[in-house]
């Protein structure tokens, strides 16, 4: 038995020490991103009138990977101090909180969110939980194949906990990724913002409450997560 606590004590040390450096790599290839962004404004703005339509199109799609490696060293930071002695408490109002975050997404035209009863209060860290209906919700919007896209956000009450579902009428996951897609770096379409990280984020932020995900799905007709979340 001390054996095996060694063990783990050593794991936890080694898996702190991973995601320290992950976080201090991450925010150094950061501020170095940030300079290359800034190089590539004045590069469009001095030549933009010199170069051709071509050019000016591959530095466009320059700035397009930039975007999106910033992005996903984002997400790394994310993921790396997402800890339970990082966490605060607040009372959120997720009617509130849900209503924000769409209005901070980039949704398009043909694509309708419904909030389709009324949100409970919870008591968390704001931002982690932020995280986990920014992410659920976006992907719902983003891989959305539909004409007349849906996307709806629901809830029950149960004793001590909440089940929270956010069902879409999207392009559906075949059943053999089900647990696939909650693994690190793991993405099953392209999208330009899309890192492969934002479920991993949401599980690992719901198992530091106690919470469950899961997701039911029929390809080419939708999916729905579920995810449960303690009263208290």
């Amino acid at each position: 038995m001390h054996q095996k606590e060694q063990l783990l004590q050593k794991l936890k040390h080694q898996n702190e020490q991973l995601n320290d450096y992950a976080h201090l790599v991450s925010h150094d290839l950061k501020s170095s991103l940030r300079s290359l962004s800034a190089l590539l404004t004045w590069v469009k703005e001095d030549c933009v009138e010199k170069i051709g339509e071509e050019s000016v199109g591959n530095l466009n799609l320059m700035e397009a990977k930039i975007e999106k490696m910033d992005k996903f060293l984002e997400d790394i930071i994310n993921y790396s101090e997402i800890g339970a002695k990082n966490l605060k408490t607040n009372t959120i109002d997720l009617n509130k909180k849900v209503i924000n975050i769409i209005e901070s997404l980039e949704v398009p035209k043909n694509i309708n969110i419904v909030i389709i009863n009324n949100l409970p209060i919870l008591k968390a860290d704001a931002r982690r939980l932020r995280q986990v209906f920014e992410n659920l919700i976006s992907n719902a919007v983003n891989f959305n194949d539909k004409e007349n896209g849906l996307v709806e956000i629901g809830v029950e009450e149960k004793e001590d906990f909440y089940t929270f579902s956010i069902k879409d009428n999207g392009q559906g996951i075949a059943k053999e990724y089900h647990e696939k897609i909650f693994n690190t770096f793991t993405t099953l379409g392209y999208h330009e913002k899309s890192t492969g990280m934002g479920l991993s984020i949401v599980k690992r932020v719901l198992e530091l409450y106690g919470g469950d995900i899961w997701l039911e799905s029929e390809v080419l007709k939708g999916t729905t997560f579920y995810f449960t979340f303690p009263k208290k």
